[in-house]
């Protein structure tokens, strides 16, 4: 064989690589689009979609969206992780500190988007809180909790309080607004304005509690004294 022919495999190598590669990314995409799929099945259906039904609105059988997951479990698994990506997505950037806002407007902007979210989709929601372990309301709870305490930290930081007691009560603020939410999808014994209002004002009086207990005045509708931090401290 020449040494010609022997180094032909070598240089051929790459193409099995590359139609992998695009195997991969085409299997990711394929996944991908079945858990929006399903998302949007729960969304219509209900906590218990079934896995025909999550077929459907993939357009597939039951038998090919299956060759794309492990088993049942990792289906709903796969689809918790992707509506809880999603109202963390929406909700976050609302916590977004700046010089102008004030905070009524951060929190009537978090709290509006959180309960939107759950008045527009409560079956996602009863979803995410039947798991069994979890996990997945349990990772927005926590994410949210830790921009919440990023938040106080940095203001406590400014008015030179030591920070490292906020995390209980930040996380306390979130299974505050998460508790009445499912309360209020149980029940609806109020508009949604209302409702969101009330909370709105529940989680102002436990900042500004926290707050006040350090010596620290913030008003509901001035500014936030964030404009007096270093691009260091307020990132």
């Amino acid at each position: 064989m020449s040494s010609s022919a022997a180094a032909r495999p070598g240089r051929d190598e790459p193409a099995p690589d590359g139609r992998r590669l695009r195997w991969t990314e085409h299997r990711a995409q394929r996944r991908a689009a079945f858990v929006a799929a399903g998302a949007a099945a729960v969304d219509t259906h209900g906590p218990n979609a079934s896995a025909e039904q999550i077929a459907e609105a993939a357009g597939v059988s039951r038998t090919v969206l299956y060759r794309y997951f492990r088993d049942r479990e990792d289906l709903r698994q796969a689809i918790a992780e992707h509506v809880a990506q999603a109202v963390l997505d929406s909700v976050l950037p609302k916590l977004a500190l700046s010089p102008e806002r004030t905070p009524r407007e951060i929190i009537d902007a978090a709290i509006g988007t959180i309960v939107g979210w759950l008045d527009e989709h409560p079956n996602l929601y009863f979803f995410l809180r039947s798991r069994n372990d979890g996990s997945s309301l349990d990772s927005v709870e926590t994410t949210l909790a830790d921009n919440i305490a990023a938040l106080l930290k940095m203001l406590l930081m400014f008015f030179g309080v030591d920070g490292d007691e906020v995390e209980p009560g930040a996380f306390g603020i979130v299974g505050f607004v998460e508790a009445c939410g499912g309360w209020w999808l149980q029940h609806r014994s109020m508009p949604r304005e209302r409702f969101t209002a009330i909370v709105c004002t529940g989680v102002w009086h436990m900042l500004e509690g926290t707050a006040r207990d350090r010596g620290i005045r913030i008003a509901y509708d001035e500014p936030l004294p964030v404009g007096a931090l270093t691009p260091q401290e307020s990132s």
